[in-house]
């Protein structure tokens, strides 16, 4: 199995996402439910249009973002960054 399925698989099995997306000189940074699309390597989620970071996404926006499970111990810790 190559790397980029692996991590396809792993964001598969998550729901939460924080992405941080910039417009001008302002950043802000939003936790929300997704669905990852292996596919196109794409996160789908939902965001109202009235929130901060929903009137700053958009299709030229800059957005960087986390996925990371929850594990009991430390040492399980494992996550992605992204940014595009």
């Amino acid at each position: 199995m190559d790397t980029l399925t692996a991590i396809g698989r792993w964001l598969s099995k998550q729901h939460v996402v924080t992405w941080c997306v910039s417009r001008e000189d302002e950043l802000w940074c939003a936790n929300a439910f997704y669905v990852y699309d292996p596919d196109t390597v794409a996160f789908y989620l939902l965001s109202e249009e009235h929130t901060r970071h929903g009137q700053m996404t958009g299709q030229r926006a800059k957005v960087a973002g986390t996925v990371n499970g929850q594990p009991k111990t430390v040492a399980l810790i494992r996550g992605v960054q992204f940014k595009g």
